[in-house]
C-alpha cells in the first residue's frame, strides 16, 4: 500500500500557474492546499502573489485548521481581523460574510480590506462555502497598475501626500450604530481615524501602489476640502478601468487569496436574495510607507 503523504507530495510537483490578465490574476492548478506542502511548493506560491497579486485555487476541501494552515504561506494569520464581521463559533481565525434574503450584500464598494487601521492586512483570502447558482462574483483591481498608468507629473505631485482613512466613512457606521450607542461609540475609540501616504511602496517588491480608496479614505491632508475631493475623485476611479482589473466566478470550494497592500475589490451584489457564504481570514501587515 502507498504512503498518501508521499503521493501528495509527488502531486505538488504538478503545480501550474495560469495568469488570467496582463496585470493580475492567477489561477493555481495541480495542487491540493489539504496537503502538507513542502518549502519550495509555498514559496513558489508566495512568490506568485506577489507577481500577480490575485490568486484562484480550485476544488479545494479544507478543514478550518487546514485553512489557516494554508494562509500561514504568506504570513501571520490574525486571531482577529480587528473588523466587524461575525467571526465562526468554532475558530478564531476565521470571520464569516454570509447573505441572504434576510442578510442583503452590501460590499460592493471599491476597497482596500481594513485601511482605517495604523497596520492594514498584508492580505486577504475567501473560500466559499454556500453559492447562489448564478451571480456573486468578486472584481479586483490592480493599484500597481493603476500608478504606472498616472502620468510622471502626478506621480511626483502625490509623492509626498497622505490621506485621511476612516471606518465611519463606510457602511460599518449604520452597522454599528444598529447594535447600540455603546458598541458605536466604544468602535470610534478603539478605532480612530489614521494617516497613509496616498502613494505606498509595496515592502516586497519595491513597486509603488495608489493606496487610496473611496470606501475608507476621507480626505488628503493639507490640502483643501474641493482640492482633496477633486484629486481623490480622479483617483476613485482607477480601479473602475476593465484594463485594470480581473473577474473571477466563484465556484464550490474556491479559495481566493489577494495582496491587499497593493490590490482593490468589489464584491458583486447581483444575487439577492439568494444565499452566498465565505469564510473570511487575514493576515497580518504593517504601516504603509
Amino acid at each position: 500500500m502507498s504512503n498518501p503523504l508521499q503521493a501528495k507530495s509527488a502531486a505538488q510537483a504538478t503545480l501550474r500557474i495560469k495568469p488570467v490578465t496582463p496585470f493580475l490574476g492567477a489561477e493555481v492548478e495541480g495542487i491540493d492546499l489539504s496537503c502538507q506542502l513542502d518549502a519550495q511548493a509555498r514559496e513558489q506560491i508566495r512568490l506568485a502573489l506577489l507577481e500577480h497579486e490575485v490568486l484562484v485555487f480550485r476544488g479545494q476541501n479544507l478543514t478550518l485548521d487546514q485553512y489557516v494552515v494554508f494562509g500561514q504561506i504568506f504570513g501571520e494569520v490574525q486571531a482577529s481581523a480587528k473588523s466587524f464581521f461575525d467571526k465562526h463559533d468554532s475558530h478564531p481565525f476565521v470571520e464569516v460574510l454570509e447573505n441572504d434574503a434576510q442578510r442583503p450584500p452590501s460590499i460592493n464598494v471599491w476597497h482596500s480590506d481594513i485601511t482605517w487601521q495604523k497596520e492594514p492586512p498584508l492580505g486577504s483570502c475567501n473560500y466559499v462555502r454556500a453559492l447562489p447558482e448564478v451571480g456573486g462574483d468578486t472584481m479586483w483591481a490592480s493599484m500597481t497598475a493603476a500608478y504606472d498608468r498616472l502620468s510622471p507629473s502626478m506621480q511626483a505631485y502625490l509623492a509626498d501626500k497622505q490621506a485621511v482613512h476612516t471606518w465611519e466613512k463606510s457602511g460599518f457606521t449604520e452597522y454599528l450604530q444598529s447594535k447600540g450607542r455603546e458598541q458605536y461609540h466604544a468602535a470610534q475609540a478603539k478605532y480612530p481615524p489614521v494617516v497613509h501616504p496616498v502613494i505606498r511602496t509595496h515592502p516586497e517588491t519595491g513597486k509603488k501602489i495608489v493606496y487610496v480608496n473611496e470606501t475608507f479614505t476621507s480626505h488628503i491632508v493639507g490640502l483643501s476640502r474641493e482640492e482633496s475631493e477633486a484629486i481623490l475623485g480622479y483617483l476613485y476611479q482607477l480601479p473602475r478601468l476593465p484594463e485594470l482589473q480581473v473577474r473571477f466566478r466563484w465556484e464550490k470550494d474556491s479559495i481566493v487569496v489577494w495582496d491587499n497592500r497593493s490590490t482593490q475589490h468589489y464584491a458583486v451584489a447581483d444575487y439577492f436574495p439568494h444565499h452566498r457564504k465565505l469564510f473570511r481570514m487575514t493576515i497580518g501587515g504593517d504601516a504603509p510607507f
